[in-house]
């Protein structure tokens, strides 16, 4: 391959971003502009230009680079490329490249007067597969960014073949926290991906183990000796976010044909006050599109699945209504169109609701009063109707279980059916709890959640019980060097009110530990809730 043979193109962004408008964070948007290389020897000079900048919340981050992008036609396809690079300057360099804006190589060190090969496998998720090089910089800002130069030497591609063989088929979960596998600690929290393979082939045994690729942790693969379902929900993500971390290239990455994905979407796309992952409902058809295509052009099976409904009986007068609507409403009409299978676990979960009343619906969601479970991250106990408990969680696969056996019109889906069996009724486990003594202005239920280390930052979700009167929340940090708490960030009740669980980072390489108090209207503050110490 030569390098003419790809269209160059110049990426720029030199528009601020409009900022928030309506509730809605607008970054930065690009300008593409085709280009002539600059050659020299059968080189090609890349200067970039990279920065980062963090909206006003502190929730939004984006990463900008102005550089070269690298087009060429490739299809949805698998594909192997290597890059070599060469660094003219007197200095180290790091390198890094996207592909579909995607990062596949992190910091490559290019020595002064140097060259250095990187290479990798990309699930292109569109027909023209984009490359865009570019230097490491540090910069919070286009003011304090740096333009380096160096050069691309040579790119090479090769179609890298599926292995249409496997011992046997693999449903995939992609999805959010609902669906996720939880670890012990946070027992009985619990996604219904996570208790899926009950309803898969349970006669035969089971055996549970994390993903080969080791991924991220809650990735987990639950074996039976005819089938296998391979959950790779993550919580905190979105249908943009899922693609835009890089989790459902490798995702791609582990499929054979004629497996099957189950994606469910919404629960965070919705949250427009979480900057990179909110998906408008106008948006949303575009982003199914491309987990729709990306399987079906591998001769992958997806499945769309409507989002498992709230509690939402306390903010509507008692009533239920059906969660996410807008998004529901586009992945039925983007699964008549297309004519993907698609479960409506949206309607079915309103449903059962209403029909069960809101006080039983609290058995399905993570609502556990104090010492229930005093070994575990709930030990204060909990109120919340987002996310489930065990008894929840299964109650819901087994109705998408159920509802795809009982699906007509799709081949695959009748393929599917042979390995699922609705017989297993889940039942409620009796709890015992341990008396503790509670201190209604302290915030109870403090758990943290989902530890994602990535570029040296830990990026972790907290979640607390709402305290009655409190107006805002203090979250305060140490780390293994320091005499004395810092505060991290400042919550309002509102804020906490809208959001189950909250994000938050950190510099990672250090032991921290955290802590929040209430804050009422006359400015005085609560006693700290109980101390969490995690590592990252």
């Amino acid at each position: 391959m030569k390098l003419s043979d790809f269209d160059i193109s110049l990426k720029t962004f030199p528009e601020k971003a409009r900022g928030w408008e309506g509730g809605v964070y607008y970054p930065r948007i690009p300008r593409i502009e085709k280009t002539e290389a600059s050659e020299d020897g059968g080189k090609i000079k890349v200067t970039s230009k990279c920065w980062t900048e963090t909206e006003v919340t502190g929730f939004g981050i984006y990463t900008y680079v102005n550089s070269l992008i690298f087009s060429y036609k490739t299809g949805l396809k698998n594909g192997k490329w290597t890059m070599k690079f060469y660094n003219p300057t007197g200095e180290t360099i790091s390198l890094n490249c996207y592909a579909d804006e995607v990062l596949q190589v992190k910091d490559l060190e290019v020595a002064p007067e140097s060259t250095a090969e990187a290479g990798f496998i990309n699930c292109s998720i569109h027909e023209v597969t984009t490359l865009q090089f570019f230097a490491s910089d540090n910069a919070d800002s286009e003011m304090d960014s740096l333009e380096k130069t160096f050069y691309v030497s040579d790119i090479s591609y090769e179609e890298a073949m599926m292995d249409e063989s496997s011992d046997k088929p693999t449903i995939f979960l992609a999805s959010d926290s609902t669906v996720q596998s939880y670890e012990p600690f946070y027992y009985p929290q619990t996604g219904w991906g996570q208790v899926f393979i009950d309803y898969v082939c349970p006669s035969e045994p089971e055996e549970d183990h994390q993903a080969p690729d080791y991924c991220y942790p809650q990735c987990h693969v639950y074996e039976r000796k005819s089938v296998r379902v391979e959950n790779r929900s993550i919580g905190a993500r979105s249908a943009r976010s899922f693609i835009d971390e890089g989790k459902w290239d490798a995702l791609l990455k582990r499929t054979h044909k004629d497996d099957y994905v189950l994606l469910q979407w919404a629960h965070n796309d919705a949250t427009a006050v979480r900057p990179n992952r909110y998906v408008c409902p106008q948006e949303f058809d575009g982003f199914l599109m491309k987990y729709i295509d990306s399987c079906r052009s591998r001769g992958i099976h997806p499945i769309l699945v409507t989002p498992v409904s709230r509690r939402n009986c306390d903010e509507h007068d008692g009533k239920f209504v059906l969660s996410f609507g807008e998004y529901r409403d586009v992945m039925l009409s983007v699964s008549k169109r297309e004519h993907v299978p698609c479960v409506d676990l949206c309607k079915l979960s309103n449903d059962y609701l209403k029909k069960i009343g809101n006080e039983e619906a609290k058995a399905l969601y993570l609502w556990c009063p104090s010492g229930a479970y005093p070994d575990g991250a709930y030990a204060d106990g909990v109120s919340d109707n987002t996310h489930l408990q065990e008894y929840g969680a299964k109650v819901y696969a087994r109705m998408v279980a159920k509802a795809l056996l009982e699906m007509e019109g799709f081949p695959e889906v009748d393929r599917l059916k042979r390995y699922l069996n609705i017989d297993l009724i889940p039942e409620k486990k009796q709890i015992t709890v341990t008396e503790r003594k509670i201190d209604l202005d302290v915030p109870t239920g403090f758990a943290l959640q989902e530890l994602h280390i990535e570029n040296k930052v830990a990026n972790f979700l907290l979640i607390w019980n709402d305290v009655k009167d409190a107006v805002s929340y203090n979250v305060y940090r140490k780390g293994s060097v320091d005499f004395q708490f810092f505060p991290l960030r400042s919550i309002t009740a509102e804020e906490k009110r809208l959001s189950t669980v909250l994000p938050f980072r950190l510099p990672a390489a250090d032991v921290y530990q955290v802590k929040v108090t209430a804050v009422f209207g006359d400015g005085s503050e609560s006693k700290a809730s109980r101390i969490i110490e995690f590592r990252a």
